[in-house]
C-alpha cells in the first residue's frame, strides 16, 4: 500500500518571525481527503557540550509555550546570516556558554515533531572547550542561566522529571552511549 499523501491546496494562516502555519487539504492513500494544519519552521543546531570534568552544559530558560522554567542543551535557530548549522551553533555556544571549542562532531540531525513541523535540529558533540575572550550578547528577549551537570546528576534529574526537552533527553542518551563505547566524551 502506498503511504503517500497528496496536497491539493495550501492556505498561510498566520506568519510569524519564527514560524507560519498553514491548512493543507491533503488526499490520503484510500483515495479520501484530510486536514493538516502545518508548522514551517526554521532549521535549528544544538550541542553536547562537554568539560574536561566530563559534564555536559544545560541551560536553565523560561519557555512559555510549557509555563516552566526547563533545562537543556545549547540550542538556537539557524540565522540567514550563518553559512551552516555548525556555524550556528559555534554562535549559541558562545552565546549561552561564553565558550569555544577545539573538538566537533556531527552526531544527527532529525525532525524534532515531524506529525505538525518541518522543524529539523542538527546535533553536535564537542569538548576542548576553553573561554571565549568576546563573548556575544544573548537576544533581546532571552534570559538564561548555564550549568554543568554529570551524567549521574543527568540521569538523576531525567528520573525526577525535571528534564522535559525532548532534544535534551536524546542528547543525554547519546552521550551515554558515547561513554559507554568510548567513541568520545
Amino acid at each position: 500500500m502506498d503511504l503517500k499523501e497528496t496536497e491539493i491546496s495550501s492556505k498561510e494562516a498566520f506568519r510569524g518571525n519564527f514560524i507560519s502555519v498553514s491548512v493543507e487539504t491533503v488526499n490520503l492513500p484510500n483515495g479520501k481527503t484530510a486536514s493538516r494544519e502545518l508548522v514551517d519552521h526554521r532549521p535549528a543546531a544544538a550541542a553536547i557540550c562537554i568539560n574536561n570534568e566530563k559534564k555536559m552544559l544545560l541551560v536553565t530558560q523560561w519557555r512559555e509555550a510549557v509555563k516552566q522554567l526547563t533545562l537543556e542543551i545549547p540550542a538556537g535557530m539557524i540565522d540567514v546570516t550563518d553559512v551552516s548549522p555548525l556555524d550556528a551553533m559555534k554562535r549559541e555556544l558562545n552565546e549561552e556558554g561564553g565558550l569555544k571549542a577545539e573538538y566537533w562532531e556531527k552526531v544527527s540531525e532529525f525532525y524534532t515533531s515531524p506529525g505538525f513541523s518541518n522543524e529539523k535540529l542538527y546535533l553536535y558533540y564537542c569538548d576542548t572547550l576553553s573561554q571565549v575572550e568576546n563573548k556575544l550578547a544573548l537576544d533581546d528577549d532571552e534570559f538564561l542561566t548555564a550549568d554543568w551537570y554529570s551524567l549521574e546528576e543527568l540521569k538523576n534529574l531525567l528520573t525526577e522529571g525535571k528534564i522535559v526537552d525532548a532534544k535534551t533527553i536524546y542528547a543525554i542518551s547519546v552521550w551515554e552511549n558515547m561513554l559507554l563505547t568510548g567513541s568520545q566524551g
